[in-house]
């Protein structure tokens, strides 16, 4: 909570990379459980680059499973032709069933992953001025 406080109302481009990483595999891993992968995505498309910021970090860290499931959701739901129909193509959601099933089966290792993060960024973490 002491990143969301901190950084919610933040641009995504000036979070800290630890922070922000936090934030975005928690609230995918969240909306997954809650109500289907596809609305992190739909609600993600609105904020250009957030997605490719997410995929740079997880390439970087050599995460390429986790990069490749996360690629799978990204579609245009931004499109002008879905606003208020909500008529995504068949193909974009049988996705976000993959990537529902792939977070569902490895959520004991994503959440070692957000903790790992933060170890790893211990110091970067430590020069936020949270709370």
């Amino acid at each position: 909570m002491l990143f969301y406080d901190r950084f919610g109302k933040m641009p995504f481009a000036d979070i800290p990379d630890a922070a922000f990483m936090f934030m975005e595999i928690s609230s995918w891993m969240g909306m997954s459980f809650r109500c289907g992968v596809w609305q992190y995505y739909e609600s993600g498309a609105f904020q250009k680059g957030k997605f490719e910021r997410v995929l740079s970090f997880l390439d970087s860290e050599n995460e390429c499973e986790m990069s490749e499931i996360y690629a799978c959701g990204i579609h245009d739901y931004a499109n002008e032709k879905y606003r208020g129909n909500f008529n995504y193509p068949k193909e974009w959601l049988d996705g976000s069933d993959k990537i529902d099933k792939w977070i569902s089966e490895n959520e004991e290792y994503l959440y070692k992953w957000m903790y790992d993060l933060i170890l790893n960024h211990k110091s970067e973490i430590l020069k936020m001025k949270l709370g």
